[in-house]
């Protein structure tokens, strides 16, 4: 896939999950945004042409604060201003963080959390600036890293983006945003085994996520892993229940091992949730011309011939299993 392609889909995927609030800089929580007025965009020239240089810290050094470190005064005015990014209310937040900040300038959380409410705003400047003080004072910051990237990724920086998602990874291996942005960069490349890695350590902590699932299922079955891509679309169907592509591919992943009766049932539940797409007919044709049902095997290839006049494949086999019939 072409590298503007990759951006926007990384892009897409990030934007909608990255902007959350955390209470700490391990853990984080999003809730949207209730103003639907899209903020005004303030990014300079200089910050666009931002190298990584000049972002990533200069040392390993922690010389900033966390909330643990501070007391009450300090604390509560950061913790509101974060309860109000959660729900929204960017104002409220930017205000009552400043004060913190005012208090203790060194506070690490409270510039990491300053940043994102700026983001949300569209003021990236002073994002920015306030994510590279993040850094100077925690070079170990590991949610900054993953912001950093989603910004990289925007400009079309591709490489930097890899380069920061990377670092976040090293830092805090289960970072699970990084990990699925990392394991679709990887797919799209045609990097599987790096893209199930990724993918794996996504689902150490969430084994739930039917995208992973999906994902995973596909990329063994690239791989010839087909037992592994069998179990990951057995669990996602009990999971997605109206999902056709997951039938579909659990379908797949059946006709592969042999077991066409389960293939049969999946093939068909798929065109039912899905009665365009023309698939899940071709390879229900393919299953009953080997069992030399060729009525069945006809139907089938007409039925795919009518969503798609054009495909050939059918068209050719629809011919041999009419002929087939007509020998009877």
């Amino acid at each position: 896939m072409k590298s503007k392609q990759i951006k926007f889909i990384l892009y897409l995927l990030l934007i909608t999950t990255a902007i959350s609030f955390s209470v700490g800089c391990r853990k984080s929580s999003s809730k949207s945004n209730n103003n639907n007025k899209k903020p005004s965009v303030k990014l300079s020239d200089s910050t666009k042409a931002i190298t990584l240089e000049q972002l990533l810290p200069k040392t390993d050094k922690v010389t900033g604060k966390y909330k643990r470190e501070l007391p009450d005064k300090v604390t509560n005015d950061y913790m509101y201003g974060t309860i109000a990014g959660q729900y929204g209310k960017l104002d409220v937040c930017e205000k009552n963080i400043l004060k913190s900040l005012k208090m203790e300038p060194l506070f690490i959380d409270a510039h990491h959390n300053l940043g994102l409410c700026y983001y949300k705003q569209g003021r990236i400047d002073e994002a920015i600036k306030e994510w590279k003080r993040t850094l100077e004072l925690d070079p170990n910051y590991a949610e900054t890293y993953y912001n950093l990237a989603i910004f990289m990724m925007d400009m079309n920086r591709e490489n930097d983006g890899i380069e920061l998602l990377n670092r976040c990874v090293k830092l805090q291996p289960f970072h699970m945003k990084a990990r699925y942005a990392l394991g679709n960069i990887c797919k799209q490349k045609g990097l599987n085994k790096q893209a199930i890695l990724h993918f794996k350590a996504y689902e150490s902590k969430d084994k739930g996520d039917p995208r992973v699932l999906i994902a995973l299922g596909e990329l063994y079955l690239l791989e010839g892993q087909d037992d592994e891509s069998l179990k990951c679309f057995e669990r996602v169907s009990r999971i997605e229940k109206d999902n056709g592509k997951v039938f579909y591919q659990l379908g797949v992943a059946y006709h592969k091992r042999g077991l066409l009766d389960n293939a049969i049932v999946n093939y068909k539940r798929a065109s039912e949730l899905m009665p365009n797409y023309v698939d899940p007919y071709v390879n229900l044709g393919d299953i009953y011309a080997n069992r030399k049902e060729y009525a069945s095997s006809l139907a089938s290839y007409n039925a795919a011939l009518a969503l798609d006049p054009t495909n050939s494949y059918a068209s050719r086999k629809a011919k041999m299993v009419e002929a087939k019939l007509l020998e009877k």
